[in-house]
């Protein structure tokens, strides 16, 4: 059996005792330059914004945020949001103790796999970016939901089912979606034409899923060579890719 990186316990237990892994597969150094390069191309926005998928303890938005600062962008814009209580309640704390108020960043508590969570965003989007330091690997490591048809149109088996999961499975039969494919959909709405969502995963077939196409072109996908955690001058060392997606909002 694998780590439990879809629980938010094993998240919660590691963050309260301080264990170092709040750079989740590297820094996320090409991950913020994407996005900064995006953002810098769009239409000049006093204040655009990003939402942050699964931040943990890493220092990814926190480095977003001062160069959000140096563009005279205010750090509300970049909204973290977490499904470990932990992570949320140490990333708001953090916030607390800056003395520029245009640099607090909204740290929220929701499961991305849940729309009645994911829903309570609107108000901060839509959304120009998502930035998405491998959340997109480890929600892949829970169950795939099954969605049933409804009795009938728009009765209590619809409740806290994204519209865009509704539009895009069957009426009349069962339908199985794979956990990227539901986190994809309830991206949708938070979104705009356009948006942008910037991935950097371990997969190099994260995002193939024709779901996920109809809504989400990948335009780019760049390989990243990995930290090797082995000493210099091993021989025979064998190089290992991450990749970069970036996906465009159809």
């Amino acid at each position: 059996m694998g780590p439990d990186y879809d629980h938010a316990w094993f998240w919660d237990r590691k963050f309260a005792r301080g264990e170092d892994i709040g750079e989740w597969l590297n820094s996320g150094e090409p991950l913020r330059d994407a996005v900064l390069t995006d953002l810098d191309g769009r239409v000049k926005r006093e204040n655009p914004k990003v939402l942050h998928l699964g931040p943990g303890i890493s220092k990814l938005g926190e480095k977003l945020c001062h160069s959000f600062g140096d563009r005279g962008w205010e750090g509300s814009g970049i909204v973290n949001v977490d499904f470990s209580i932990e992570a949320v309640r140490l990333g708001q704390e953090a916030e607390n103790t800056k003395a520029d108020s245009k640099a607090i960043m909204p740290w929220l508590h929701a499961d991305l796999r849940s729309w009645n969570d994911l829903s309570t965003l609107a108000p901060f989007g839509p959304f120009d970016v998502i930035m998405d330091k491998s959340t997109c690997d480890a929600i892949a490591t829970s169950e795939h939901k099954t969605f049933t048809p409804p009795s009938s149109s728009y009765t209590e088996d619809t409740k806290g089912i994204c519209p865009t999961v509704l539009e895009s499975i069957p009426k009349d039969e069962e339908a199985t979606l794979s956990p990227v494919e539901l986190l994809g959909l309830h991206l949708v709405p938070l979104t705009k034409k356009d948006s942008t969502w910037i991935a950097l995963s371990y997969s190099s077939f994260r995002f193939d899923s024709p779901i996920l196409q109809g809504y989400w072109a990948v335009v780019e996908k760049s390989p990243i060579q990995a930290p090797s955690g082995l000493a210099e001058g091993v021989a025979h060392a064998p190089k290992i890719y991450h990749w970069l997606y970036i996906l465009r909002r159809k």
